[in-house]
């Protein structure tokens, strides 16, 4: 029980730090103007002037931290919802709709090939049975997004 247990906590660390950066990246595309300063990642674009930023999304790295598939399950069930998507949701779609830098060009393919296979099949079913590893539902991993989204450092 006591290894499940830890186990089940590593994963979820995991989870945490990928949703983390899908967070930090949705909070750098929404960001007042002037707080995208705030939000660069690249400290050698920081001569860039606010207006010449273009957002992009880390994928390649959230792919990368990625192993169970729960970032890929997340999207792949927003495809799937027929419900209507809320701000937030329909800020994570728009992610996919981006141009991606060169190196996470593939990487964002497979997120947009995992929101498209939900919005085939239209069931949350197809979904988990295509990202089975991943142990988290996905309200609770929206709720989790929720969350770092809302929390005050």
């Amino acid at each position: 029980m006591g290894v499940r247990l830890l186990i089940l906590l590593a994963l979820l660390v995991g989870v945490l730090y990928c949703l983390h950066l899908l967070v930090k990246d949705y909070q750098a595309l929404t960001a007042p103007r002037l707080l995208r300063m705030l939000f660069k990642r690249d400290t050698n674009s920081m001569n860039e002037s606010i207006s010449a930023w273009t957002p992009h999304v880390r994928w390649r790295m959230i792919l990368h931290h990625d192993p169970i598939q729960c970032a890929r399950y997340l999207y792949c069930e927003l495809g799937a919802t027929n419900i209507k998507h809320t701000d937030l949701q329909r800020g994570f779609v728009y992610m996919l709709s981006l141009e991606p830098k060169e190196l996470d060009r593939t990487s964002r393919d497979v997120f947009l090939q995992a929101y498209n296979y939900g919005a085939t099949y239209k069931n949350g079913g197809y979904c988990r049975n295509e990202f089975p590893y991943c142990p988290f539902d996905y309200t609770l991993l929206f709720q989790l997004i929720e969350y770092l989204i809302n929390q005050k450092d």
